[in-house]
């Protein structure tokens, strides 16, 4: 069984709760992450299917890391809705518990295609490093 450091071990999301818009049909999901660790770095995964980067906030307090978005789906100009299936708004919410083993000053965030990356270097305390014999 492979069991992981607590420091490796992101702590899963808050429980997943319902907001109701305007409307009544939004509500708050929380995306799928995968948690991958490197020599150097962490790195988390996010689907964020629909979300640009002005719809996206991630917010860094006592080594708590929060990703949350928000995606709109308008009817174009012209057309009239005949069937919605789809939450006309749909919220997303995701907290990860860092501890100590990260380098917090050196967080980096790409979004591309729908799927936000989230780099987490490693601080120098968390590194492995040979001790010299003197």
């Amino acid at each position: 069984m492979n069991t992981l450091h607590p420091m490796t071990r992101m702590l899963d999301a808050l429980s997943q709760s319902h907001a109701e818009n305007d409307r009544g049909q939004g509500h708050t999901t929380t995306p799928r992450a995968d948690v991958l660790e490197g020599e150097k770095e962490y790195r988390i995964v996010l689907d964020l299917p629909g979300v640009g980067n002005d719809d996206l906030e991630l917010n860094l307090e006592h080594q708590t890391l929060t990703v949350k978005a928000e995606r709109s789906l308008d009817v174009p100009e012209g057309f009239t809705s005949r069937r919605a299936e789809r939450s006309d708004k749909l919220a997303y919410a995701r907290t990860f518990s860092l501890g100590n083993g990260v380098d917090m000053e050196g967080i980096k965030a790409a979004l591309k295609d729908g799927v936000l990356e989230i780099t987490l270097p490693k601080s120098q305390q968390g590194l492995p490093r040979r001790i010299e014999i003197n």
